[in-house]
């Protein structure tokens, strides 16, 4: 009964009945990520909240070439999940951080930060054009940017599209898959 919902997926040649003979041959299912076939569920931040960090996540890491950005890699979905799962002050530091983004650019053009342009939104993220110290800036706000710029990169940088798409193109590249696939 646990295998029945499986046997559409196994080839023709692979089902058998008892008045076959069993073959040697192993029947091969395909698999696939629950994340490509069904969408996350938003766990942490509002839509406000994560509209946000969706345009955050596309002015850190566009789209470069054949190189995939964040939006691209599924990003904010994944940092909704992984701040969903830290530590109280660390998604504090998040919602915090994207409600300031959000009131900032609604107080300077009435709009919420996922409307901005890039250019429009460089002034909300001047901090991040100050110089990295060992003790991390003071400003909750500024600690918030280069957090989520470092998080934002490094979730990129590690997603299976990322991988893919540079091992297609750079021959070295075949083993950078950092990603890692749920078990259940």
């Amino acid at each position: 009964m646990a295998a029945l919902p499986a046997l559409p997926v196994i080839p023709a040649s692979a089902q058998y009945s008892a008045s076959q003979p069993a073959s040697s041959e192993i029947p091969k299912l395909q698999e696939t990520a629950p994340d490509a076939v069904a969408n996350g569920v938003p766990r942490c931040f509002s839509a406000a909240q994560l509209a946000a960090l969706r345009k955050l996540s596309d002015i850190v890491a566009p789209k470069m070439g054949e190189r995939p950005g964040a939006l691209d890699a599924g990003v904010p979905e994944f940092l909704d999940f992984l701040i969903g799962a830290s530590e109280s002050e660390r998604q504090t530091l998040y919602r915090n951080g994207l409600e300031r983004l959000n009131s900032e650019a609604h107080t300077r053009s009435g709009r919420n930060f996922a409307a901005l342009t890039a250019e429009e939104a460089k002034p909300l993220l001047a901090p991040l054009t100050q110089p990295r110290t060992y003790a991390g800036p003071p400003d909750p706000y500024a600690r918030f940017l280069f957090d989520a710029r470092d998080d934002i990169i490094q979730a990129t940088v590690s997603s299976r599209e990322y991988g893919r798409a540079m091992s297609r193109r750079v021959r070295s590249a075949g083993g950078m898959n950092l990603y890692w696939l749920p078990l259940d």
